[in-house]
């Protein structure tokens, strides 16, 4: 197999996935409480209760998942290991748009709804820059 051209373009978006991962891995273990994401807030919300070790999981999840694409910018390829990692997160964080998404729909108005079309956008861009960093050996 082939490992994937590289690129500014590719670099960029490894670059500023990591970060965006990372910082929002960081925010579900309470780093960062400032930091409000509807994506944190549907994550929370969706596991209410006793279920914060699911928030420590995927923070813990997203956190491995930066690390591995900051690595990955930088040339170095893990193999399998990251391709694994990155499947099981682009899985968890369309699950984390559709609960977001969905929980934004009961507050639809006229000037929410193009905070959910953002939001939507938003995501979409993280669902498809994962999509676009290809696997590696």
């Amino acid at each position: 197999m082939s490992t994937q051209r590289r690129t500014f373009g590719i670099f960029i978006i490894q670059i500023a996935l990591a970060i965006y991962l990372f910082i929002t891995g960081l925010c579900l273990f309470g780093v960062g409480k400032s930091i409000s994401s509807d994506e944190i807030q549907g994550v929370t919300s969706f596991f209410k209760g006793g279920a914060r070790v699911m928030d420590y999981i995927i923070a813990a999840l997203l956190i491995v998942c930066a690390v591995m694409f900051f690595i990955k910018a930088l040339g170095l390829d893990f193999g399998k290991v990251d391709d694994i990692v990155k499947i099981v997160t682009l899985i968890v964080w369309i699950v984390v748009t559709v609960v977001t998404l969905i929980g934004l729909v009961g507050e639809l108005s006229s000037v929410k709804a193009l905070h959910w079309l953002l939001v939507l956008a938003k995501n979409c861009l993280i669902i498809g820059g994962i999509m676009t960093i290809k696997n590696g050996k």
